[in-house]
């Protein structure tokens, strides 16, 4: 299996697990991805569509059904006022726990499969991959 076909592969079972074990009838895949990409310092508006790739009129939407369910909220930022940040309320923090404490359990399953002289390995080497995914994004 070369590059290109590991990462279509492990996309479709990283996006089936989220789907599956995290998205419920009030929380759709996109707005999970969303809320945990919200650091508790807030996120402008134009990096959250970096960080989620997708296009700004996109994640405005996205950001706008975030707040009717009263999880986010956007304020002008302090630095410049004409960007743009978003903010978890309480309840969107209390949601994003939620959604950090079954990424954890799902964790500690991945975690029972793996024998102990394989879990330092394997944790290094998809650390690694994922920090040479990120050094693509960062040299464009």
């Amino acid at each position: 299996m070369n590059y290109g076909e590991f990462l279509s592969s492990f996309l479709i079972d990283l996006q089936r697990l989220f789907r599956v074990e995290l998205s419920t009838s009030d929380l759709t895949y996109s707005q999970i991805l969303a809320i945990i990409s919200i650091p508790d310092s807030g996120i402008e508006m134009s990096e959250l569509s970096l960080v989620l790739g997708l296009d700004n009129s996109t994640v405005t939407r996205l950001v706008i059904r975030l707040e009717n369910k009263l999880w986010v909220e956007r304020k002008k930022s302090r630095r410049d006022q004409r960007a743009v940040k978003v903010f978890l309320t309480n309840k969107g923090v209390k949601v994003q726990q939620d959604i950090e404490k079954k990424i954890d359990e799902i964790g500690k399953k991945l975690n029972l499969e793996v024998n102990e002289v394989e879990k330092e390995a394997l944790l290094n080497s998809l650390s690694s991959f994922q920090w040479r995914l990120k050094k693509l994004f960062l040299k464009k």
